[in-house]
């Protein structure tokens, strides 16, 4: 459950995303004050490296008040796979929904089971130093420290195109 501070945190985000550009290009920005997608994760309680590198783009827009929530897309280059827990891979757009410690409705990102099966992942909940995934056909929990360092991806076509 997001505390006050989280909320008020939130509010802030929310206004600053409604005032200023949705699209954000990954390149380092020469503005030190504008967050990057890893920094604007880090806010909604998630660990620095749930999303790996190199993204190219990626936008988020306000979809409702309460609790404050926001559609994300995040480009990469082309489709990519880097290896957490399992082997992920990343269509090369990723979309979802994102409030205080829940990313939900995604779309574009699968994990590979120890069966080999490619599994479509479709929420992520954040509760303390546990990550609760949610996938077409299983649920996970994994330690946050699986996630501190950002990963980069490896691009190839690994999975045909959805």
């Amino acid at each position: 459950m997001a505390t006050t501070s989280h909320m008020s945190l939130l509010f802030l985000l929310l206004a600053l995303v409604a005032l200023t550009p949705s699209t954000t290009s990954a390149a380092a920005s020469p503005n030190p004050n504008v967050l990057n997608l890893h920094e604007l994760f880090q806010l909604f309680g998630f660990p620095l490296g749930l999303i790996p590198d190199p993204i190219d783009s990626f936008t988020i827009t306000p979809a409702g008040l309460l609790p404050p929530t926001f559609d994300f897309t995040i480009r990469f280059k082309e489709p990519c796979y880097v290896q957490f827990v399992y082997l992920n891979y990343y269509n090369p757009v990723f979309t979802g929904k994102i409030t205080f410690g829940k990313l939900f409705e995604m779309k574009g990102h699968k994990d590979q089971f120890p069966t080999g099966e490619w599994i479509d992942m479709y929420d992520v909940t954040a509760v303390g130093q546990n990550l609760y995934f949610t996938f077409a056909t299983a649920n996970a929990t994994v330690d946050r420290s699986f996630f501190e360092e950002i990963k980069t991806c490896t691009y190839g076509p690994l999975l045909p195109a959805d």
